[in-house]
């Protein structure tokens, strides 16, 4: 894939992953389309990117009108796009998955996964009409392998596998319509500047020891968030549909799928390289 002239639109792109993909695809001569809930954080990360033609639009991916008048502003704006990347996310809820409220899991699935579907319905159209364009679902690398810390973050799993899956639908959905679909599964990645250990805990959710405890030991280190958006952008290059920047995932997951896709099967290889 090439993305010198594309236009391309990425959610949640003011801040982290989202932002640092907008520098790299702008530097390889793309006009971004930044949108994100925080509005003006979106029209000043537009700003920061080379060649004057990038540009900021705030939406809540959860409003339908919100989704729709977006649509309106981006078409006005270029006539439509050639890469929608999906990347707005609703922060992982910390807290133990059976005590979580169900107010908590439909927001997390109103986001990161009806979000991503409005998108999709959005933008879609006009590309499977050209016969030409692109779709990238950001999922998590937890989606493919659930390591223990996932107990305190249910509503956040649920929609992250729910994502894997319905790109696999829409993979097969637009077979020979030109339209191509990546999932993108980071790894642990730090969302500021400050990279290595394990995310801070949330409220009542893990501690450090919590987050490491079970895990293998490589899966535990944070990545910084321009190392992240290198690795997906190599893989939109590659064509690839599964890019995950936790390193060495591909041996983890034939481990994992040769353990009977069984998540105890994870703390026994933890345990075992503890050893």
């Amino acid at each position: 894939m090439r993305f010198e002239g594309k236009t391309i639109l990425i959610t949640g792109a003011a801040t982290g992953i989202g932002r640092a993909t907008a520098h790299r695809l702008a530097a390889l001569g793309a006009r971004i389309f930044i949108v994100d809930l925080n509005g003006e954080g979106a029209e000043a990360a537009a700003r920061e990117l080379p060649g004057g033609q990038s540009m900021g639009f705030r939406c809540d991916v959860r409003s339908d009108a919100d989704v729709a008048q977006l649509k309106a502003d981006v078409l006005a704006a270029s006539g439509g796009i050639d890469i929608l990347i999906n990347n707005a996310a609703k922060p992982p809820i910390t807290g133990p998955v059976i005590e979580t409220e169900i107010d908590q899991w439909r927001d997390a699935l109103d986001v990161n996964v009806l979000g991503y579907v409005r998108m999709i319905r959005a933008f879609l159209p006009a590309m499977i009409a050209r016969g030409s364009g692109h779709v990238v679902n950001t999922s998590s690398g937890l989606a493919l392998l659930p390591d223990p810390p996932i107990r305190f973050m249910g509503p956040y799993i649920a929609s992250k596998g729910a994502q894997l899956s319905m790109s696999y639908a829409f993979a097969h959905a637009l077979a020979g319509t030109g339209v191509g679909i990546s999932v993108y599964c980071p790894g642990v990645t730090a969302t500021s500047d400050k990279a290595g250990g394990p995310p801070p805990p949330g409220l009542n959710g893990p501690t450090p020891d919590d987050f490491r405890r079970g895990v293998p030991a490589r899966r535990t280190e944070r990545v910084s968030a321009e190392y992240a958006s290198g690795v997906f952008v190599e893989g939109l290059i590659r064509g690839d549909f599964v890019i995950c920047s936790q390193d060495a995932y591909l041996p983890d997951l034939i481990a994992f799928a040769q353990g009977n896709l069984d998540p105890q099967a994870i703390v026994r290889e933890a345990a075992a390289e503890a050893a």
